[in-house]
């Protein structure tokens, strides 16, 4: 009996023994940095540790890398859209949870900025054609249009708008083009020493608080502010690999 006893105490602290022993290689065979952490309710990995952010709240994938900063439009009342251009020349409307609204397929880089008019339209410049769409990414009568100058600089902008009026120039090295609201030329001017831009696509300040501080990452094609009328700020990187990012930013 007491032969008994003592064989099966063997037994046990064996099974013990090796039920540890496995359980501990397990672990070792985990792969390094692939674990994921539930906080809050959103999962994050180590490499979004990092960068000090959850995991992005949407990707959108681009056809090639942005070369534009992503900006913040008004749809309608309620909802904006953003909208982003890539190296293959091709503007995306996106939606404000990343959804694709539209694209279109342009024959340049965009000169200058994209301006949201008072009637919602889009006022935009290629090197060689003048823009003027609505939210839907539909032409508004007269363009777009070929331009009789290259546009440089600060490109297309709004010179004066009221309900039924738009005036519209185009800087073209030392030339102003003008343009009324169907497209139609008005008289050009020579450009004022004061007049001169370096502008480039999608220029957007730095926010002012000294405290944001942006994911390493990110990259000079940014967006800082809001998505909604509601709700906070997100932060919007487009970034090399041909994906724009979108993170709630408080």
């Amino acid at each position: 009996m007491r032969n008994l006893i003592i064989i099966t105490s063997v037994v046990f602290i064996a099974i013990v023994i090796t039920s540890y022993l496995y359980f501990s290689n397990l672990r070792k065979d985990e792969p390094p940095g692939q674990e994921n952490t539930e906080i809050a309710g959103e999962e994050i990995t180590s490499a979004d540790r990092a960068t000090g952010y959850a995991a992005p709240l949407w990707t959108f994938d681009l056809n090639a890398e942005p070369v534009s900063k992503p900006i913040v439009c008004i749809f309608d009342d309620r909802q904006r859209f953003v909208l982003i251009q890539d190296a293959y020349h091709i503007l995306y409307a996106i939606s404000a949870s990343g959804e694709k609204l539209w694209n279109a397929q342009l024959p340049g880089a965009i000169v200058g900025n994209i301006h949201q008019l008072s009637d919602s339209s889009l006022l935009f410049t290629t090197a060689e054609r003048l823009y003027r769409i609505d939210t839907a990414g539909d032409p508004l009568p007269g363009f777009s249009l070929r331009l009789s100058q290259k546009a440089t600089g600060r490109g297309a902008t709004p010179s004066y708008e009221n309900t039924e009026d738009i005036r519209i120039e185009v800087e073209a090295g030392n030339r102003i083009l003008s343009f009324d609201h169907r497209g139609r030329q008005l008289q050009s001017r020579s450009i004022r020493a004061d007049e001169a831009s370096n502008a480039t696509v999608g220029d957007q300040e730095m926010p002012d608080s000294t405290d944001v501080t942006l994911a390493t990452d990110c990259g000079p094609l940014f967006f800082y502010g809001p998505l909604s009328e509601k709700e906070g700020n997100y932060l919007l990187c487009g970034k090399d690999d041909g994906k724009l990012y979108c993170y709630r930013y408080e």
